[in-house]
């Protein structure tokens, strides 16, 4: 073979593996909603049926992220805990979930370990050299920058699978339940758990792990009747993970149907502006003594006077509110006017925080508050191409869900006047039906900016009346 014919076919191989690359490297597509699962428990959610043809067939509306944290097409193993992972119920699922629903992708989350017990799912458990609970919610938090998270499949039982363990099991896994909604902050999150298979030799479990629904809220149980084990008396073949990941997703899309409680009820939402320290030092604390959720709307707000700075929060204590459970929003880097930049200028503020939420490890923001309650449609057309859900504007009066755009939420501003405090406990005493008030704070107090000042005693006297009311308070991405 000649040189410019070793050169030609060189080239050519190259191309081929970069194309081969690049269509299972994914990214995620800007135009379409991103649905997030949580995959957790032992060796059959991560799937130990054989891997075959239908295995290798990938498409770009169902993506994983793979153990370096990178969204790829998904492909069986979705797992990687073991080198004997194969074919579980995580593609299957996918597939049915999808099924009429051309604008959206799927994005799983494999986080199952083989042979784990429920007792290392929890905060701070040690599994060999893993640590289950707090890697499964580190993971999800980073597939959170890009999707929403919709729900949890756990597929365990087998390592508890004896009369003294099962005995124990069903506070474990309310408890489990509960300790994930908390950290990530989705106290209403969907969690479907699955039978163990009936070929084990001993059946314990299944007894208790169909008694989570009728405890605890928005959880299922799906069945493992009449599916076949791979000769183990053990682990799923490939055809029997293939139809428990079918039903998980029917068992998913009934609770996603479900009227919430919620519905003809009013709610609340409590939002505050320019990241200023007596968020952290007044508001975080008080809001916590109430259980009440909220959205921080931060920005790195300009500085007019030396010594001013000490006003405002820092990054870490942005952080820190994350961790306590409250929402981080985007207020726009430096609180510009989005009506008075380009396209171009409106995404560099924009980003600006989302690339600071990136360095302190903050999910990506989802919501966005205008600065000045400014914006018109071509800022809405940017944060939409930004993957922004919510961004919330000004105008005093309720959102309607089926009435207002969501990239155009009104809000009540709340000051300590007597001209807003009589319009503000107005608005919160006429809530009815499924009416949504949106408050929206500056300082509590605001030293700054006293014109748009909140005392605490008129902060006090709204949580205490929702909780009077026992009205929902939820945070924006919770809308």
């Amino acid at each position: 073979m000649n040189i410019k014919l070793k050169i030609v076919f060189t080239i050519a191989a190259c191309l081929i593996c970069c194309a081969g690359f690049k269509g299972y490297s994914q990214t995620v597509s800007p135009g379409k909603s991103l649905d997030v699962y949580l995959l957790i428990g032992q060796s059959n959610m991560a799937g130990r049926g054989t891997v075959d043809a239908q295995s290798q067939i990938a498409s770009e509306a169902v993506l994983m992220l793979d153990k370096t944290n990178n969204w790829v097409m998904a492909k069986d193993p979705v797992h990687f805990d073991r080198a004997s992972a194969g074919v579980g119920p995580a593609i299957s699922f996918a597939q049915t979930m999808l099924q009429g629903n051309k604008n959206r992708q799927i994005g799983l989350v494999p986080c199952a370990w083989g042979g784990s017990p429920i007792k290392v799912w929890q905060p701070g458990a040690k599994y060999f050299e893993n640590f289950p609970y707090d890697e499964a919610i580190q993971r999800a938090k980073i597939a959170m920058q890009k999707g929403v998270l919709k729900g949890i499949l756990w597929h365990q039982g087998e390592s508890d699978n004896d009369p003294k363990k099962a005995e124990a099991y069903l506070e474990k896994l309310k408890t489990l339940v509960g300790n994930l909604r908390r950290d990530l902050n989705a106290p209403n999150l969907p969690f479907v758990a699955g039978e163990i298979g009936y070929f084990n030799k001993e059946n314990y479990i299944n007894e208790i792990i169909n008694k989570l629904p009728a405890t605890v809220e928005n959880t299922a149980v799906v069945s493992a009747k009449d599916l076949t084990d791979r000769g183990d008396h053990l682990h799923f073949d490939t055809a029997s993970a293939r139809e428990l990941g079918k039903r998980y997703a029917a068992a998913m899309q009934k609770i996603q149907q479900k009227p919430s409680k919620e519905t003809g009820k009013p709610r609340v939402v409590l939002t505050f502006d320019d990241a200023e320290i007596t968020h952290y030092n007044n508001v975080a604390p008080l809001l916590l003594k109430y259980g009440f959720e909220a959205t921080f709307f931060v920005c790195d707000f300009p500085i007019k006077k030396p010594g001013n700075e000490n006003e405002f929060m820092n990054w870490n204590q942005i952080r820190e509110l994350h961790k306590k459970g409250f929402e981080i929003g985007n207020h726009t880097g430096h609180h510009k006017n989005l009506t008075k930049l380009s396209p171009e200028e409106i995404k560099k503020e924009v980003a600006y925080i989302d690339g600071k939420c990136k360095e302190f490890g903050i999910p990506k923001p989802i919501s966005l508050a205008y600065p000045g309650n400014r914006n018109d449609t071509i800022s809405q057309r940017v944060l939409k191409e930004m993957g922004y859900q919510f961004a919330r504007a000004g105008g005093a009066k309720y959102y309607k869900a089926n009435e207002d755009s969501k990239l155009d939420i009104p809000s009540y501003t709340v000051i300590s006047s007597d001209k807003y405090k009589e319009r503000t406990m107005k608005a919160l005493q006429d809530l009815k039906g499924d009416d949504v008030l949106v408050l929206t704070f500056h300082g509590v107090p605001d030293l700054l900016h006293p014109d748009y000042s909140t005392s605490m005693d008129f902060l006090k006297e709204i949580l205490e009346y929702l909780k009077e009311k026992k009205i929902k308070v939820v945070s924006m991405k919770n809308l």
